[in-house]
C-alpha cells in the first residue's frame, strides 16, 4: 500500500494527459469507434495471442521454479501468474504481483523468499530481452535514441557507460571476491543451457503480446508498413513493462500514442489499440487464474526437492542493499509527450528490500533494533506528524499530488532505503556494513571519475554530454550531486583502509567537489574532514595529498580561459534570479511559520506559492529547517530535529567505533548542506545512516532470521 496511490496518480496523470492529447486532435468518441469497428476475426485473434502470452508467461514461472529447486505444477504456477498480474493491477506492479504470488506459491511449499528469486530472475532476463528488441525498434524508428539533457539528464551512452563504471568499481571494492566464491559454483554449462533456456521461453512469452499489439494497429491503421508496427510495438511493450505505474496503465498508452503516431498512426487508433491490449490483458490473466481453480488444491502440489543449498532470503539480504548502493547515484529524467518522468533506478529494489525487512520483523515478532534507543518511536512520530500535516494541508487549500506523493509518500520510500541498509547489516554484521560502505564508496568514486573524464574531454573540444559547469552526474542538480559526494566522502574516512585505494578515492571525490561547484557541499565537505581529522579517521598527511589533487583540478579548469574558450570553472558567485529565488523562499517560508507556529502551514502548502516574475512556476523552500518550520510547525521540526541531535551526541560518545563515526559524519553533512538547502529527502543519507544505524554494538550480533511465509 505504500506506493499504491504514487502508482495510481501516474497511472492517471499519464491517462488524462494521453487523453487530452487526443482531445486536443481529434474527437474522443473516435476512440470508441475505433475499438467497436474492429472486426470479430481481429478481436479473436488479438484474445488468443493474448491467452497464449499468460500460458507462456505460466510455462516460465514452472520452469525457474524448477530451475531454483522448488518445483510447481502447471495449474497451480497458472494460479501464481494469474493471480501476480491481477494483484500488480490492484496494487503497484512490483510489490502487489510479489504479495498475489506469494499467497499462492506458498500453499505450493515455494517460500517467499523464493517467490521473490523467482519474480527477479524472470524479470531481470525479460528486461534485458524487452530493452535490446525495443532498443533496436528506436533505432528504426527513430534513428536515434536518447534522454532529453535540456531537462538536466545525460544521453543513453552516458548512462550505459555509468551504470557499468559505477557497478565494476562497487564489486570491485566491496563485494567482488564475496560474489565470485558464491557464484562460480553456479557458473557451470549446465547453468548457462538453462540462462539461454530461459532467455528462449521468454522471446515465446513477448512474441504473442507483440502479435497482438501488431494486429490492433494494423486493424486501426491498414496503410502503415507492417515493419514500422513491429519495431513501435516493441517500443510500447517495453515501455509498459517499467513498474512506475499499475499495470502499465498511462505509461502504455502514452507511449503507444508516441511510438505509433512516429510511424503515421492516428492518435485515436493508437490509443484505441493500447486500450484493448490493456483490457485483454487482464481478462486473459483473470481467465488464466480462474481456469487454475479447479484442481490447485494443496494435495496437488508438487513437493519441492530437498537439500536445496541456496538460501534465498541471504541471497537478498546482501544483494539488493549492494545493488542499491550502485543504483542509487542514477536519477534519471525520461521524456515522455508532455515532459519527464523522475525515475531513481534503486527505488524499486530499495521497496522489496523494505518490505522483506517489514517481513522478517512480523516473523520474529518484534521491533527492529538500532544502535539508539527509541528510533522506532521517533519514526512512528515523525510519520504521525507529516499524516497529520497532510490533513491540515488538505483541509487548508485541498489535496495537492506533490504534498501526497513527493511528500507524504515520499517519506516511505526514505524508511524502505533506511530498512534497506538495515538489511544487510541485520544478516552480515560488521562485514556487511563495511562491504555495503565500500560498494557505495567504489561506485560513487566510478561516477565522480567519469564526470571528471567528460570535463577533461570537453576541455579537449570533444562533442560529450557534460554540463561545463557545476557538473551534476546522474543526480540532475549539483547540489545533490555534491551531497552524494560528501556521503560517499564520508565512507571513504571511516571505512576505507588501503592507503592508495584511500588517497585515490579522496582525491576523486575532492576533484569532483570542485567541478559540481555547490557552496554548500563545499561547506559541508570542510566541516567533515574536519571532524575525520578530530577523530584521528583522517590522517594529515592524506588531506595534504588530495588538497594538492584538488588545486590542479582548478587548475585544469582554467586552462579553457587562458585559451580563450569557454570557462569550466563552476559558478562560485550565484546569480541574481537564484539569490532572489532563494531569499525569497527562506522569508516566505518563516513568513508562514510566523502565521502557523504551532502546527504549520499544512503539507505542500509552500509549493502552492508562485515565484514572481517566474510565469506561475511553483517555489520551494531552500532550507529543511525552514520547511519543517513553515510546514509543519514548532512541533513537526522538533519532532524531526531532538531525534536527529540525540543521535549525533549519543554516536558522539561511542564514535571511535567505525558505525558511529559514520553516524556522526553523515549527520554533520546533512546538517551543513541542509541549512541552505532542502536535503531530508535525499536517498543517500538514509541509506547509510539505516545501515550505520542497524548495526546493535560492537559485535553487530543481530542476525535476523531467515523466513519463508510458507
Amino acid at each position: 500500500m505504500i506506493m499504491h496511490a504514487l502508482k495510481a496518480a501516474v497511472s492517471v496523470a499519464l491517462l488524462v494527459m494521453v487523453i487530452a492529447l487526443v482531445a486536443i486532435n481529434y474527437d474522443t468518441a473516435q476512440v470508441f469507434q475505433d475499438i467497436r469497428g474492429l472486426s470479430p476475426a481481429i478481436m479473436a485473434l488479438i484474445a488468443a495471442a493474448l491467452l497464449a502470452n499468460a500460458l507462456a508467461a505460466v510455462l516460465r514461472f514452472q520452469v525457474i521454479a524448477t530451475e531454483v529447486r522448488h518445483p510447481i505444477g502447471f495449474r497451480r504456477a497458472m494460479a501464481v501468474v494469474g493471480a501476480g498480474s491481477l494483484g500488480g493491477a490492484v496494487f503497484f506492479q512490483l510489490a502487489g504481483q510479489l504479495m498475489a504470488r506469494g499467497m499462492i506459491a506458498s500453499r505450493g511449499g515455494i517460500p517467499f523468499a523464493a517467490v521473490v528469486v523467482i519474480t527477479a530472475y524472470e524479470r531481470f532476463i525479460a528486461a534485458i530481452v524487452s530493452a535490446l528488441i525495443a532498443l533496436a525498434g528506436a533505432l528504426y524508428i527513430f534513428g536515434n535514441v536518447y534522454l532529453d539533457q535540456s531537462a538536466g539528464g545525460a544521453d543513453l551512452i552516458k548512462i550505459m557507460c555509468g551504470l557499468l563504471a559505477a557497478t565494476a568499481a562497487g564489486a570491485l571494492l566491496g563485494y567482488g571476491r564475496m560474489a565470485v566464491q558464491s557464484i562460480a559454483p553456479l557458473l557451470t554449462q549446465h547453468f548457462v543451457q538453462r540462462c539461454l533456456g530461459v532467455i528462449g521461453l521468454t522471446l515465446v512469452v513477448q512474441a504473442p503480446m507483440m502479435l497482438a499489439y501488431v494486429a490492433a494497429a494494423r486493424a486501426l491503421s491498414p496503410e502503415t508498413p507492417l515493419a514500422d508496427l513491429v519495431a513501435a510495438s516493441a517500443v510500447v511493450m517495453f515501455a509498459a513493462s517499467v513498474p512506475v505505474s499499475l499495470a502499465g496503465w498511462g505509461v502504455r498508452e502514452m507511449s503507444a500514442v508516441v511510438a505509433l503516431g512516429a510511424i503515421g498512426v492516428a492518435a485515436h487508433a493508437a490509443l484505441a489499440a493500447a486500450v484493448i491490449i490493456g483490457i485483454g490483458s487482464l481478462v486473459a490473466m483473470g481467465l488464466v487464474a480462474a481456469l487454475s481453480l479447479p484442481g490447485s488444491s494443496a494435495g496437488t502440489q508438487v513437493p519441492s526437492e530437498s537439500g536445496g543449498s541456496i538460501d534465498y532470503y541471504r541471497a537478498l539480504a546482501w544483494g539488493l542493499p549492494l545493488a542499491a548502493a550502485t543504483l542509487v547515484l542514477f536519477q534519471i529524467y525520461v521524456p515522455t509527450q508532455s515532459g519527464v518522468l523522475n525515475v531513481n533506478l534503486a527505488d524499486p529494489l530499495a521497496m522489496l528490500a523494505g518490505v522483506i525487512f517489514v517481513l522478517a520483523a512480523i516473523r520474529m515478532r518484534r521491533l527492529p533494533r538500532w544502535r539508539v534507543a527509541n528510533v522506532n518511536a521517533a519514526v512512528a512520530a515523525a510519520t504521525i506528524v507529516l499524516a497529520v500535516s497532510l490533513l491540515i494541508g488538505a483541509w487548508r487549500f485541498g489535496w495537492t499530488e506533490w504534498a501526497v506523493v513527493n511528500r507524504f509518500l515520499g517519506w516511505f520510500v526514505l524508511l524502505a532505503y533506511a530498512a534497506t541498509g538495515a538489511l544487510i547489516v541485520r544478516e552480515g554484521g560488521e562485514q556487511g556494513l563495511r562491504t555495503f560502505m565500500l560498494t557505495f564508496v567504489g561506485a560513487t568514486a566510478a561516477v565522480a571519475a567519469l564526470e571528471i573524464v567528460y570535463v577533461i574531454l570537453a576541455i579537449l573540444k570533444f562533442d560529450v554530454p557534460v554540463v561545463l559547469r557545476n557538473v551534476q552526474a546522474f543526480s540532475l542538480n549539483h547540489n545533490f550531486f555534491a551531497f552524494q559526494l560528501v556521503m560517499a566522502l564520508a565512507a571513504v574516512i571511516v571505512f576505507l583502509q588501503q592507503p592508495k585505494l584511500r588517497i585515490g578515492a579522496l582525491v576523486i571525490i575532492l576533484a569532483a567537489f570542485w567541478f559540481a561547484g555547490s557552496r554548500s557541499g563545499w561547506i559541508a565537505g570542510v566541516f567533515v574532514l574536519a571532524i575525520g581529522l578530530y577523530l584521528r579517521n583522517l590522517r594529515v598527511q592524506e588531506l595534504s595529498i588530495a588538497t594538492l589533487c584538488l588545486v590542479l583540478a582548478a587548475i585544469l579548469a582554467l586552462l579553457p580561459s587562458i585559451s580563450s574558450q569557454t570557462s569550466l570553472m563552476p559558478q562560485i558567485i550565484p546569480s541574481g534570479a537564484s539569490t532572489q529565488e532563494r531569499l525569497t523562499s527562506i522569508v516566505g517560508g518563516l513568513d508562514l511559520f510566523v502565521h502557523h507556529p504551532i502546527f504549520g502551514a499544512g503539507l505542500g502548502a509552500f509549493r502552492n506559492k508562485l515565484i514572481p516574475g517566474s510565469g506561475g512556476s511553483p517555489l520551494l523552500i531552500h532550507s529543511t529547517a525552514v520547511w519543517l518550520l513553515a510546514e509543519l510547525g514548532i512541533l513537526g521540526f522538533l519532532v524531526f530535529a531532538i531525534p536527529g541531535l540525540r543521535v549525533f551526541f549519543d554516536q558522539w560518545r561511542s564514535a571511535r567505533e567505525p558505525a558511529s563515526a559514520l553516524v556522526v559524519l553523515c549527520l554533520v553533512a546533512f546538517g551543513a548542506m541542509s541549512a541552505p538547502a532542502d536535503m531530508l529527502y535525499q536517498r543517500t543519507f538514509w541509506l547509510l545512516m539505516g545501515a550505520a544505524l542497524a548495526l546493535a554494538g560492537q559485535d553487530g550480533q543481530d542476525r535476523t532470521e531467515p523466513f519463508d511465509l510458507a
